[in-house]
């Protein structure tokens, strides 16, 4: 589980990640987090100090974004991310660790994709209208790197669960997320349920029974 507090929307725009937190997840359980402050070198705007609580005096102090994404590309390695909302971490990723990642693509699942497939006709798909929809609670304020990456934990677990179960798949695994969810939400059910049934080609038909042929169809 991955989630940056940033001082804006877009690293392209100047924007800089201010906060991380990076949570392994083993088995569905939450396990060990690479949490820290990131000394971005620019002020913090005070609507994102309204919306985070991280103000520029916090952030004193902290470790450079170059020692960060070392510490955080390596913690990652090969492993997919899991974010809610995965394109606009995915982006800050890829932009401020592009020196550590060698050019490898970031594989990403999101459970805000995942979600809308999965809990069609939420009220709201936000972080927070999502878990209080479930009950799931917060350990801290949300818009907090570690509280936002635990709660998508038990999220994601939520939506594995109800896919695993719509899915006759032998093998439910990160490449079955990745492709649901780019499927269209209104067919996202059943191609669940068709997942892992065997193609029509391949289903056994009858044969037709000639005169003087025995009937053997209903002997095993």
């Amino acid at each position: 589980m991955l989630d940056f507090e940033t001082t804006g929307l877009s690293p392209a725009m100047g924007a800089r990640v201010i906060e991380v937190s990076a949570r392994e997840v083993v088995d569905g359980r939450a396990g060990h987090e690479l949490l820290t402050f990131v000394d971005p070198g620019i002020r913090v705007p005070a609507d994102i100090t309204q919306i985070t609580g991280i103000t520029s005096a916090m952030l004193s102090g902290a470790p450079t974004s170059a020692v960060v994404m070392r510490q955080l590309s390596s913690f990652i390695g090969s492993s997919p991310i899991v974010c809610h909302n995965a394109g606009f971490d995915r982006r800050f990723y890829e932009h401020e660790a592009s020196e550590f990642l060698d050019g490898q693509p970031v594989r990403a699942l999101c459970t805000l994709l995942l979600a809308r497939r999965m809990f069609p006709g939420r009220r709201s798909y936000r972080l927070g209208g999502l878990i209080d929809e479930m009950g799931i609670a917060s350990p801290g304020r949300l818009h907090r790197a570690s509280a936002d990456t635990f709660v998508t934990v038990h999220l994601f677990n939520r939506i594995c669960a109800d896919a695993r179960s719509r899915c006759r798949a032998e093998h439910f695994d990160q490449e079955v997320l990745h492709r649901l969810q780019r499927i269209r939400i209104a067919e996202a059910y059943d191609w669940l349920a068709t997942l892992g049934s065997p193609p029509p080609s391949s289903r056994v038909k009858p044969r037709s029974i000639g005169r003087g042929t025995p009937n053997t169809s209903s002997l095993n």
